[in-house]
């Protein structure tokens, strides 16, 4: 009989092109997800990866298993969602991760409106950036990830996952208040800035790619020193004249003081939160409540940032 556990290892090989990718997302060694697949491949009778340079690929019996895989693992999701119904109602344990902007404006709002109407519902919260929740969600380590994706990023959709958009804001350039830029009222174009200093995000995160990617359309590489995921040190920076940077709505409301906001005027740029769960939990009463609520609370940020920005230059 197949072991689900190894068919999710296979399934996360599939999505990340290379052993050593799955390892690190299911936070397990390289050579322990190779002797798992050792035995998958025993236990199918097939042969179900090939090597292909420095990644492996699926062979035609692993592109099949996997795509059942993704069908077994939402049956299965959906059967304990519908237990869940039958056992306890609404109650039991659901956990929810978010990036720091949308915990403090969205999640953390929903979380408390939901102990009163709901008192056997146990929930847990932890700020993960996208690159850390996708896999444990997909390891069942949460059940609800709020993860963002940039307009001019591509988009990572997973068979594996069902999303639905809760926000969308538009993204700024953020000046020291004496940079000379900063006088000007009107927009100002990224290839205007292609001197500058730039505070970004972490190596292999979107929030480095995004400043990247922006800059490479405007005709440069940007120079970066400092390094941070946290858009509190990214203002300060920018406040004490350090660099420039780009900042998405929710993290400049209320406006921060010390600092110039400009729309960017050569490109709109957006960064959309979606709601993540595994496919077919979404029948599950806890996940299903708590959804609800993220949806009243991002119509609720969604409003203020209408009025908070409405003056940005």
């Amino acid at each position: 009989m197949l072991n689900l556990n190894r068919l999710r290892m296979l399934r996360e090989i599939a999505n990340h092109g290379t052993i050593a990718a799955a390892a690190a997302a299911l936070l397990m060694s390289p050579s322990a997800i190779s002797q798992q697949m050792a035995v998958l491949e025993r236990e199918a009778g097939a042969l179900l990866l090939e090597r292909e340079g420095r990644g492996v690929r699926l062979t035609d019996a692993g592109i099949s298993l996997v795509a059942n895989t993704e069908r077994i693992l939402a049956e299965m999701e959906r059967a304990e969602a519908g237990l869940a119904t039958h056992a306890r109602g609404i109650g039991g344990r659901v956990r929810i991760s978010a990036f720091p902007t949308a915990a403090r404006a969205i999640l953390v709002p929903a979380l408390a409106t939901l102990p009163e109407g709901h008192p056997n519902l146990h929930l847990s919260m932890v700020d993960l950036e996208p690159e850390e929740a996708m896999p444990a969600l997909k390891a069942r380590e949460i059940d609800i990830a709020l993860a963002y994706e940039w307009s001019l990023l591509p988009s990572l959709e997973d068979p594996g996952i069902e999303r639905e958009k809760l926000l969308s804001e538009n993204v700024y350039v953020m000046l020291p208040q004496d940079h000379p830029l900063a006088a000007r009222e009107s927009a100002i174009a990224i290839a205007e800035l292609a001197h500058d200093n730039w505070i970004v995000g972490r190596d292999a995160t979107s929030l480095l790619d995004i400043v990247t990617a922006a800059a490479l359309h405007a005709g440069f590489k940007p120079r970066a020193d400092i390094y941070s995921m946290d858009f509190n040190v990214i203002i300060a920076a920018v406040g004490a004249g350090l660099g420039v940077a780009l900042g998405p709505a929710l993290a400049l409301t209320p406006t921060p003081p010390g600092i110039a906001i400009r729309k960017i005027a050569d490109r709109q740029l957006t960064r959309l939160t979606w709601t993540n769960i595994r496919r077919g939990s979404g029948g599950a009463p806890g996940i299903s409540v708590v959804l609800q609520a993220l949806r009243v609370a991002a119509e609720q940020a969604e409003s203020v940032l209408r009025d908070s920005t409405a003056q940005i230059g």
